[in-house]
């Protein structure tokens, strides 16, 4: 007995379902992303974001990294949520923990939405000792903190903007809740300004 195909009718029906499907669930985030940088006048708060737009926004690539507590994690950690990622390379010191601290500050700005936004460090651990790892992680807790290797190539360099090695950079950056890059801020934006974007973010957006 042989297996009937389905007609041309079917497959073109199953095929529009499934994109529907997929415009339901990236609409929210689209439309975020117009009101917030295409048609700011549109948005009845302030209309000028305090960051670096990443034009166009970088759909991030594949990973595994394991965490300092000894976790795999890969790409699908940054679905659903809006996660501000911090890079760095060596020991973290001052500079290092005033951004941790900042990331840390803004997202406990945002009271009822505070688990819509994630933190995450991606760390060159090299020349950094084992306890002091540890330290940083008690220090931050609820902080995803993942150890870069040299196969993590793809997705550091997917970071970089204006030239430089992103690990160097000494910046903080906005990857949206379907794995997307698309703000970056340098160590003198202000905490406010960071604030404000992300709100505006949040309210606009029915992702994450």
């Amino acid at each position: 007995m042989t297996t009937k195909a389905p007609d041309a009718a079917v497959l073109k029906r199953n095929r529009i379902s499934l994109l529907l499907v997929f415009a339901m669930f990236a609409a929210p985030v689209v439309t975020a992303w117009l009101l917030f940088f295409v048609f700011p006048q549109w948005v009845p708060v302030s209309s000028s974001n305090h960051g670096t737009l990443i034009k166009p926004v970088r759909p991030l690539p594949a990973f595994h990294l394991q965490t300092t507590g000894g976790k795999t994690i890969g790409a699908d950690i940054l679905q659903g949520e809006w996660t501000f990622v911090y890079l760095h390379r060596g020991p973290c010191a001052k500079n290092c923990v005033e951004q941790l601290y900042k990331m840390r500050q803004i997202r406990l700005t945002q009271g009822k939405n505070i688990d819509r936004v994630q933190r995450l460090m991606l760390w060159d651990t090299q020349g950094v000792q084992r306890a002091d790892l540890e330290a940083l992680q008690q220090h931050f807790p609820g902080q995803i903190t993942a150890i870069v290797t040299p196969q993590a190539s793809a997705l550091l360099q997917s970071f970089a903007t204006d030239g430089q090695v992103a690990l160097d950079a000494q910046r903080l950056y906005l990857v949206d809740p379907l794995g997307n890059l698309m703000m970056s801020y340098t160590v003198d934006d202000a905490p406010h300004g960071i604030i404000r974007d992300l709100e505006r973010l949040l309210k606009y957006s029915g992702l994450g």
